[in-house]
């Protein structure tokens, strides 16, 4: 059990070093519209950080010269998620280890099984 309560330490002790973090995803995109002369203009990329916020999405348009920030916070972000999970990971198994050990033991009834006659 204490390599399981060592594993919860160390993650909880890396997420505090982390620092900024963002959940979602930076997108590219595009726009083409067409000139006065017929020609087809694709202007771009603008960036947008997508993500979701109780069960809607959100967007937000990033400049050109955050997007190595945004970058960095978004790896970071994945960082923690799997930090996150590796500890759920390990509270679980700890969960499951003491529901094993305060299970009652099953032991033989004393009273006779239904169908079957004591008296042979």
């Amino acid at each position: 059990m204490d390599t399981l309560e060592q594993k919860k330490q160390a993650a909880l002790s890396q997420l505090l070093a982390i620092g900024t973090a963002r959940r979602g995803q930076l997108s590219e995109q595009y726009y083409e519209r067409k000139a006065a002369d017929g020609t087809v203009r694709r202007t771009g990329p603008y960036y947008v950080w997508q993500r979701w916020v109780d069960g809607r999405k959100q967007s937000v348009r990033v400049p050109a010269k955050a997007i190595a920030q945004v970058k960095a916070d978004l790896a970071r972000g994945r960082q923690v998620q799997e930090l996150f999970d590796e500890l759920f990971a390990s509270m679980e198994q700890s969960a499951i280890r003491g529901d094993a050990d305060s299970k009652k033991k099953p032991g033989r009834s004393k009273r006779p099984r239904a169908g079957k006659s004591r008296s042979s």
